[in-house]
């Protein structure tokens, strides 16, 4: 009776968020590496003669500062999102509010939302017309729900707050929950060639949604990459898993092999497939320089860099020859500024990232945890390895931004609650 009052005591005197025992590394690099996103977004965009806008009539702002501002928001937002998440305790919001946790617990919902968002692209795109958008490049359809840059719809907009966010970041950040839960549940199956062929039909359909729906083929390969590097890790035989992973990389070899087949020799304007101008300007960039000047600018300002850069703000190439400096080619505009020597320290800080994060996983005995952390490990390391391989042309040209750096709302936020996550698993490990 009097063990059962004491228990019931502890209880009240939980905390529901508490910050004890957090890994203050993580925050440090991820807060570091916002750092360095201010520093070059605003570096890429100051030279710019952009139109200013006025806010509630009030405040006039140019392009370049209003880029600024906005990612500054969004990164606040992040960080408070990422504490929020890491000081829960999930153990006692699950006393307080049981259905909730049921509800958070279940990975149905968040298959059906990740998938929902691109069925809802889908269907609202054949809706209106295209109408002028926020530059040149983009154009607003489906009633103002879309917006639609270089034949893809990667954004949905809400009219009337002229916000707008990725369905794709979403989707990663809650599909990595959602097929922790189904590996949680699904005991030994996977250690069965049926277990992991039923995983990947289940990963294969919101990663085709993804693809179909939006045309966003860079960030459906980067869902699958995280989902199956989930599964290998999780599985328990490795022999099986090798040979499907060599199964797979065979069918990727031959379908590129196939794209360049049927392209190839085809004149540039000719070809409405605008991935297989990526792939063929990646291996034949002479023969198709329009589709390869974002590569070739990027390495004309990695090699202007040398090892010490130009200096913060001296960058050349972003001056109307490298596009997306801000975004996707933030990478060259860090090396021409700081040079080889910049580039360094970025690559050092996320491996490190990488490591603590590692070191996590390892010390942790629940299989839904080490796989969430496992599922952040590998969306971190994915995009960190292709966004830099893009830049130095080692890969075809993808539009994958670099973590935390990029400009861009839906990925910044969406990757501080997924460290958040990450946190909040690393209280609760006994170091080994």
């Amino acid at each position: 009776m009097r063990e059962n009052i004491k228990e019931k005591k502890n209880t009240a005197k939980e905390k529901l968020f508490s910050a004890k025992e957090i890994d203050i590394s993580i925050i440090f690099i991820a807060i570091f590496l916002s750092v360095f996103c201010l520093v070059f977004v605003y570096s890429a965009l100051a030279f710019e003669e952009g139109a200013s806008k006025t806010i509630l009539n009030v405040l006039t702002l140019k392009s370049s500062d209003r880029t600024l501002i906005k990612t500054v928001v969004y990164i606040v937002l992040g960080v408070t999102g990422m504490m929020v998440l890491a000081t829960a305790n999930y153990k006692a919001l699950k006393r307080v509010f049981p259905f909730i946790s049921k509800i958070l617990s279940n990975p149905i919902i968040y298959y059906a939302v990740s998938c929902g968002l691109f069925l809802f692209i889908a269907v609202m795109k054949n809706v209106g017309a295209d109408v002028g958008g926020e530059s040149e490049k983009t154009a607003i359809v489906g009633g103002g729900w879309l917006l639609k840059a270089n034949g893809a719809y990667r954004w949905i907009r809400i009219p009337g707050l002229n916000i707008s966010f990725q369905p794709s970041e979403i989707a990663k950040f809650l599909l990595i929950i959602c097929f922790a839960i189904m590996i949680y549940n699904a005991g030994m199956s996977l250690k069965h060639v049926r277990g992991i062929v039923v995983y990947l039909i289940f990963a294969a359909i919101p990663t085709a949604l993804i693809f179909k729906c939006s045309s966003d083929m860079s960030s459906a390969i980067v869902m699958l990459g995280i989902l199956f590097i989930m599964m290998f890790v999780a599985a328990p035989d490795l022999k099986k898993s090798l040979a499907i992973t060599g199964t797979l990389f065979l069918a990727g070899i031959l379908a590129l092999t196939l794209i360049v087949a049927i392209y190839h020799g085809k004149e540039e304007s000719e070809i409405n497939f605008y991935q297989a101008k990526r792939i063929l300007a990646w291996l034949y960039p002479d023969e198709y320089p329009a589709s390869a000047d974002q590569t070739n600018q990027a390495l004309y300002a990695i090699g202007s860099g040398g090892y010490l850069g130009e200096g913060i703000g001296n960058s050349m190439q972003k001056i109307k020859k490298l596009p997306e400096a801000q975004n996707d080619m933030i990478f060259a505009l860090i090396c021409e500024e700081l040079g080889f020597a910049g580039g360094m320290i970025v690559i050092i800080m996320y491996l490190v990232l990488i490591f603590r994060m590692y070191m996590i996983a390892q010390n942790t005995d629940n299989l839904f945890e080490r796989m969430v952390v496992v599922g952040v490990i590998a969306h971190v390391g994915l995009q960190v390895i292709i966004n830099i391989c893009v830049v130095t042309r080692l890969f075809p040209n993808t539009g994958i931004p670099l973590p935390l750096i990029s400009s861009g709302g839906s990925s910044i936020l969406f990757m501080y609650l997924e460290l958040g996550l990450v946190l909040n698993i690393g209280k609760s490990i006994v170091r080994k």
